[in-house]
């Protein structure tokens, strides 16, 4: 009888914990997807996450679909690019997109021979968190990288918001997002 009138008490004082302060207090969710400028501290949040755009990106000179990935972490993290089977590998720098190219087989004279410079802006990724809630909990997301006028196809990374708007990529604070109060839960 001893344990049961225990059990009863535990199931109680979890049912209370369950009903949380009695506050009223909506979720908060992200208003809006988060667009946030590549960096290096953005750029190593999604490395080894390869961003596809389709029919190639112009200011990167390429027509045929394009893989563009940062494949190392650091201030200046290493790229690849791949195109048409070609591949051109590297360090970046920021301010915009800035590939600055160690290898290539890309042709001499192509902007992504070896030895070439190309900058690119704007240099973006935008996640998609409309919606998303504040909850500090990890959740995947589509993550959509914009080189000039290309975008790419979403790509899943792991995105969490906390409760006062600040994003992370997988771990890594990247940005912050409006938050809007949502009645009858998140999504």
């Amino acid at each position: 009888m001893k344990n049961l009138r225990y059990l009863i008490g535990v199931a109680a004082v979890a049912l209370l914990a369950g009903c949380g302060s009695g506050d009223d207090d909506p979720a908060l969710v992200a208003a809006s997807d988060t667009t946030v400028p590549v960096t290096a501290t953005t750029a190593n949040a999604v490395v080894d996450t390869p961003f596809t755009f389709q029919g190639g990106v112009a200011e990167l000179g390429t027509t045929a679909d394009t893989s563009v990935a940062f494949t190392d972490t650091g201030t200046a993290p290493a790229f690849s690019i791949n195109s048409g089977g070609m591949t051109a590998t590297g360090t970046t720098n920021f301010g915009s997109c800035i590939f600055v190219v160690a290898n290539s087989s890309f042709p001499a004279g192509h902007r992504l021979a070896t030895g070439a410079t190309v900058t690119v802006n704007p240099c973006n990724i935008r996640l998609g968190t409309q919606g998303a809630p504040a909850d500090s909990i990890a959740r995947q997301r589509a993550a959509v990288f914009i080189l000039g006028g290309a975008a790419s196809t979403g790509s899943t990374v792991t995105v969490m918001i906390n409760s006062g708007g600040l994003v992370t990529i997988n771990g890594v604070p990247t940005g912050s997002v409006t938050l809007v109060p949502v009645s009858g839960g998140s999504s």
